[in-house]
């Protein structure tokens, strides 16, 4: 059985157990051999100040681990090694910007150069513009005088595509973008250019210009809002089951229905509903002076 030398070597393992040192003494062992030992303290107070010294000593020798082994493949010229993720959202090495990029020529200035996402932002809005425009209103501007003084050059209006669709046929003092029809009076290449006139006659009505004054089913319509008395005359015609009859406000500055007939409704693109510039414009349109004792049938 080992004893411990003497009362000084219990005192001095005792400090410095307390301290949680590692504590070497000499036992005698049988016939006056030593052998050295040594003692390891595993608590201070019962809070287990060992155990986390062997834990902070773990962890320094794997930081001193990695920070070699980095400092090796330097000294080599080889790259670290990178790090790769488990696909649970962690770093895996790539990044995710590379695979939406494109391979844009050099000449296209690098402001210009959009990734996958970009484009297929502008493709979807151009689309959404498109189908705005075709299904339910576009914006349009006044290129000539033919509806002056309601609508001077350079005004923008915006034509809605709903009503004539879903509500009513147009009724008068309505007024309309149309391309104009195919007649002797207009050649190919205006039939798709768009036109904006007023509508002073539907499916029925009878319209003549006489004494200066358009007179729809004799009675005189629109003096308030014409700019001037027309200067020619028209003589007394009934507009066609499905079509409308058109003038602009400017009479005698105006290629409308007195020259080349009537308006098939199929032609007809919008209503113009409110200006939107100049802003001091700004606003819904003059109210037609006839007034419509009820909205059609449809005609």
């Amino acid at each position: 059985m080992a004893t411990l030398g003497s009362p000084l070597q219990l005192i001095t393992l005792s400090r410095l157990n307390a301290r949680g040192a590692t504590v070497r003494f000499t036992a005698k062992v049988g016939h006056g051999s030593s052998v050295r030992s040594s003692i390891t303290s595993a608590k201070l107070g019962g809070n287990g100040f060992a155990a986390d010294r062997r834990i902070a000593w773990s962890r320094r020798s794997s930081t001193l681990h990695r920070a070699r082994h980095t400092k090796v493949h330097a000294s080599s010229g080889d790259p670290p090694a990178e790090e790769t993720g488990d696909g649970n959202g962690n770093n895996n090495g790539d990044d995710p910007d590379d695979d939406m990029d494109l391979d844009w020529p050099e000449w296209v200035p690098e402001g210009l150069r959009l990734n996958k996402e970009d484009v297929a932002t502008v493709l979807i809005t151009f689309a959404v513009s498109l189908a705005f425009r075709a299904t339910i209103a576009e914006p349009r501007f006044i290129p000539s005088l033919s509806m002056y003084p309601v609508f001077d050059v350079g005004d923008r209006l915006i034509a809605e595509k709903i009503t004539y669709k879903f509500k009513h046929d147009p009724v008068p003092g309505d007024v309309i973008i149309f391309h104009p029809p195919k007649t002797p009076k207009t050649s190919t290449a205006l039939t798709k250019e768009v036109f904006i006139k007023r509508v002073v006659a539907v499916a029925g009505d009878t319209v003549e210009v006489k004494k200066g004054e358009l007179y729809v089913n004799g009675k005189g319509r629109g003096a308030e809002l014409k700019l001037e008395p027309a200067t020619y005359t028209m003589e007394s015609q009934i507009v066609p089951i499905g079509d409308v009859f058109v003038m602009g406000d400017n009479r005698n500055n105006s290629f409308d229905s007195h020259v080349w007939g009537p308006l098939p409704k199929k032609n007809i693109l919008g209503r113009a509903c409110f200006k939107y510039w100049p802003p001091q414009k700004f606003g819904g349109l003059p109210q037609y002076p006839s007034t419509v004792d009820k909205v059609p049938e449809r005609y």
